[in-house]
């Protein structure tokens, strides 16, 4: 530091944040990284930062609370789609793919887009993400079968991952310490709300003109984005790409661990597709598979293991338990949040013979109060800097809303399916922001975009996984609730028949029992639900219980400026009675 930022007025707050620093370093939040945070007063090059205010914030923010917009509405738009994909592809057991491709790749790029944004100008990485998923999204359109449609969902996949992982990056970019809980919080509720009005938007479009217009409409609406991005997307001075040759650049990417973890989840989705629908679970081709699935895996692992700082997840970086406990909570906490989003339209349009727009309708109780809790909980860690107590909050919450999902049936009047959909939502927008909160403050600087992309990574996983394993548990006990109740009713022509048809292709008694059977296998998605819920409820319980970096020197001082003008007047009545 020069004695020019000694003498400046910043400069007892810069000291001040850095002994928060070390102080953490020395409590073992964070390794020693001989490197400022991001919080620090100064940069890598001894700059001083130049975060972003008043209408140059609000600018940016507006940027990317509109990108994020539009990539996360395609993370739930198929959900109410899905019943009119299968109807015109004759593809019930693609569901799992149509609603997992996107989580897939979501998944396994966010640590490679992590990459790229440490090496490359963060703008037009975000700028090429913009692109990649508008490129997804004109394959998907015009899809002529069930594998064009799901080509076009993974090549959206990656061009959502980075453009999450980049507007988390940006708002820890340009936005100082103090402001970024908030944001955070806000850049959540623009996400979830997105998610959630998803269905929504892809119910208008299936009931009013075609499902196809979920993916053609992202088309006009991309190009603004890209002029917004190019006029205000300007990032801070301070903020430079890690130097490096092209070699260590290749190296850092770890293509094999790519390649073994999407040949990986593919092996599981098939595994999940196949095993008790089309073929039996003893079939030579389902255990192959998951064979297969589990070597990759243990392979992927070890190979992460071996390379080291090199690894597309840098296993050392997850070492300090506050990081490696809150990956796990966020791998966790969308498991309830993913099944109520992709099974509830499902139930309103299979049980209840709703349309596409009314059972998208019927899922924003769930929204409304998922945005209202990630308000409340950006606002209370911004106050308090507690973290892991909206945590556990947000477990409990959450078990009680899946209890009630589970509860449901197919007679459940309007009252019993709403107030399930509150508690959840709210309860899961209490907790679901906060690990990404914790990474972007416990993280050091030379790791900040690896585990940004690590954190987004077990999101994009838990869709992955758990859509595509529900898919499984409701489809096998869907068919084996039809074999008991109506043994005549072929499980092919079941299974060939859309979410929203089967109400016109069966009748009667089939019908009653086809109705039964679909019941059955929901319920059990709602149970599934409720498990995840239930760990997220039992995991805070050895989450560290830290706070953010500031919180407790500010209430030192305030009880030491407090114990000093208490002591002000007894000062003052000693010296009279001395005289």
């Amino acid at each position: 530091m020069s004695a020019n930022d000694s003498a400046s007025p910043d400069a007892p707050e810069k000291a001040e944040v850095l002994s928060q620093h070390q102080a953490e370093v020395n409590s073992g939040v964070l390794e020693k990284s001989g490197e400022p945070t991001p919080d620090d007063g100064e940069d890598l090059d001894g700059e001083a930062p130049e975060y972003a205010t008043g209408v140059r914030l609000i600018l940016i923010m507006c940027s990317i609370f509109l990108a994020t917009l539009v990539a996360a509405i395609d993370l739930g738009i198929v959900a109410t789609a899905i019943p009119g994909i299968t109807s015109d592809f004759h593809k019930l057991d693609d569901i799992g793919w149509y609603g997992g491709t996107i989580f897939i790749t979501v998944g396994i790029t966010s640590p490679l887009n992590g990459k790229l944004y440490k090496y490359f100008s963060a703008r037009w990485v975000y700028l090429g993400c913009v692109l990649l998923y508008l490129i997804g999204s004109a394959i998907a359109a015009p899809a002529p079968n069930s594998i064009a449609l799901i080509v076009g969902r993974a090549i959206q996949g990656w061009g959502v991952a980075g453009v999450l992982g980049g507007s988390v990056l940006m708002i820890t970019y340009v936005a100082e310490p103090k402001a970024r809980p908030i944001l955070i919080g806000l850049w959540t509720c623009v996400l979830m709300v997105s998610t959630i009005l998803g269905p929504i938007v892809g119910g208008a479009f299936t009931s009013g003109v075609n499902w196809r217009w979920c993916f053609w409409i992202n088309l006009p609406i991309g190009c603004p984005i890209i002029v917004l991005i190019l006029l205000f997307f300007h990032i801070p001075k301070h903020v430079k790409p890690t130097p490096a040759t092209w070699k260590e650049i290749v190296m850092q990417l770890d293509l094999g661990g790519f390649v073994l973890l999407l040949a990986s989840l593919v092996c599981f989705t098939l595994a999940m597709q196949w095993g008790g629908q089309t073929k039996a679970w003893s079939d030579g081709s389902v255990i192959a598979v998951l064979v297969v699935w589990l070597v990759l895996t243990i392979g992927f692992v070890l190979l992460e293991w071996f390379l080291g700082a090199y690894a597309m997840i840098p296993l050392r970086n997850l070492k300090p338990r506050l990081l490696w406990t809150n990956a796990l909570y966020g791998w966790l906490v969308n498991l309830a949040e993913f099944l109520a989003l992709f099974y509830l339209p499902i139930y309103f349009q299979s049980i209840h013979g709703q349309s596409a727009i009314t059972s998208g309708v019927n899922t924003i109780p769930f929204v409304a109060l998922f945005a209202l809790g990630s308000l409340v909980s950006g606002f209370l860690v911004s106050k308090t800097g507690y973290l892991q107590p909206l945590q556990l909050v947000s477990g409990l919450l959450a078990t009680v809303g899946g209890a009630l999902l589970y509860i449901l049936d197919v007679d459940s009047g309007k009252a019993k399916y709403i107030g399930p959909q509150i508690i959840l939502g709210f309860g899961i927008g209490l907790g679901n922001q906060i690990p990404m909160t914790v990474y972007q403050f416990f993280s050091p600087p030379d790791q900040l975009q690896s585990n940004t992309g690590v954190m987004l990574m077990t999101n994009g996983m838990s869709g992955a996984f758990f859509v595509t394993a529900a898919q499984n548990v409701f489809s096998n006990r869907m068919l084996q609730r039809l074999a008991q109740l109506a043994p005549q009713i072929s499980a092919q022509q079941v299974l060939a028949t859309g979410a929203s048809d089967f109400q016109s292709v069966f009748h009667g008694a089939d019908l009653l029992a086809v109705r039964q059977a679909y019941m059955t296998g929901i319920k059990d998605v709602f149970a599934f639900a409720m498990a995840g819920a239930a760990l997220t409820a039992v995991l805070p319980l050895i989450i560290p219980r830290k706070r953010l970096p500031g919180f407790d020197k500010k209430e030192a001082d305030k009880e030491s400026n407090d114990s000093g003008e208490s002591n002000e007047p007894n000062e003052s009545n000693d010296t009279k009675s001395s005289s």
